[in-house]
């Protein structure tokens, strides 16, 4: 069995990749990603829509992982982009302390094309760890170090794939995967980087598709170590 997926990263706003998917998607048998930084707003700028939801929602996607510009300090701005949304944002590394029900969730597990995928997210901190912003914002930014290696090893064994949906940067990517984590693909964001061909790092293969809507990633899994990347042009 294969796992056909199309992925876009750092659209920050454009459109392109999200009107030109239609040609490339195989129905219900594509997963959609995103990588983060969809939108054109920020964690401190507003704008009363952000098309690209709209898009993503009614393309169908899967999910996608927080970026700093999904991520915001008001938490209405939050629940007004879930609305938008309609599908999970992921991010294992972050959480609101007051509030017992987050605005996204850590990771997201279900069956496409006959195989058991898990995805698990992550999003930039913006703080660390028992930083006294975490007092003055009610966020905290879990330390990875602690919080990653054994979340993954829990989702292994319920999974054929193991997606990690990154906004860290390649560079961070590309360390994780050299750690031997038991990962099959890291789609990653945020550094804005172009992996003409995926990196390979032991069983993990990382790719990053540039940004700003230049290019759509469509993937084929075939199993572990068996990878077909193709980047098509956008804009």
């Amino acid at each position: 069995m294969s796992l056909h997926l199309l992925y876009t990263n750092d659209l920050h706003g454009r459109s392109a990749p999200l009107a030109r998917l239609e040609e490339f998607r195989r129905g219900a048998d594509s997963l959609l990603l995103d990588g983060g930084d969809a939108l054109r707003g920020s964690n401190t700028a507003i704008f009363p829509t952000e098309p690209n939801l709209e898009w993503m929602r009614r393309l169908g996607y899967r999910a996608m992982a927080m970026g700093n510009r999904e991520f915001h300090y008001f938490r209405w701005v939050q629940r007004w982009r879930e609305q938008e949304r309609e599908f999970p944002l992921l991010a294992c590394n972050c959480l609101d302390l007051t509030r017992p029900q987050q605005n996204w969730r850590p990771t997201l597990e279900f069956t496409q094309s006959g195989l058991k995928v898990a995805l698990v997210g992550i999003t930039p901190p913006q703080f660390p760890e028992g930083s006294r912003w975490e007092k003055l914002t009610g966020f905290r930014f879990l330390d990875l170090e602690r919080v990653l290696p054994p979340l993954l090893e829990e989702l292994r064994p319920r999974c054929d794939v193991l997606i990690m949906l990154s906004h860290l940067g390649l560079s961070r990517d590309l360390d994780w995967a050299a750690r031997g984590l038991p990962v099959d693909l890291i789609l990653g964001g945020h550094s804005h980087d172009l992996t003409p061909e995926p990196l390979w790092r032991g069983r993990t293969a990382v790719i990053q598709g540039g940004a700003f809507g230049r290019f759509l990633a469509e993937l084929e899994w075939n199993g572990p170590s068996d990878l077909q990347c193709r980047f098509h042009p956008c804009a």
